[in-house]
């Protein structure tokens, strides 16, 4: 799962659509058409734009195969605090604040205006209104390698024994 906005991307009311798509690994057009066959109540609409409700996406998640596990206690609890406090920096959270859907992977969001750190969030206040998702994906990001960290040459690591 790549971290960015997904292949057919455009501006809309649609978040939760583009969230199951980043997630799904799938072009946007398909996650529509994957909602409008899932979905009883969006069915039956027909100038449908996108909006979703938590149980469709839960629905959705379900039918592409999608492993979840809900995040207890988060409600109530803005984007930022969610982010500083509870959330693993290992792992990708779908978050639902008021009437909106976004994607938290470290200190970073995604929705339909790109991918931003939370301090340049826009939305970064709102209060989370529904129980979090911790999405389970294949590809977790890999732990700190403290090799890496000795390849830059972190000045606590080059001490030879020179005061």
């Amino acid at each position: 799962m790549e971290f960015d906005l997904p292949p057919g991307a455009f501006n809309g009311g649609h978040c939760g659509v583009q969230a199951v798509a980043v997630v799904a690994d799938m072009s946007l057009t398909k996650c529509f058409r994957v909602f409008q066959a899932t979905c009883p109540r969006i069915k039956r609409q027909r100038r449908w734009s996108g909006g979703t409700f938590h149980h469709e996406r839960l629905a959705v998640l379900d039918k592409l195969g999608i492993k979840y596990n809900e995040v207890d206690g988060c409600v109530g609890l803005t984007l930022q605090r969610f982010v500083k406090d509870v959330a693993n920096p290992n792992y990708v959270y779908m978050v639902t604040t008021t009437r909106h859907v976004q994607l938290v992977r470290g200190g970073k969001v995604l929705d339909q205006r790109g991918v931003k750190d939370i301090t340049e969030f826009w939305g970064r206040r709102k209060k989370i209104s529904y129980e979090v998702l911790r999405i389970d994906v294949a590809e977790v990001i890999e732990a700190f390698d403290i090799a890496e960290a000795q390849t830059f040459g972190l000045p606590l690591f080059d001490h030879k024994g020179e005061i």
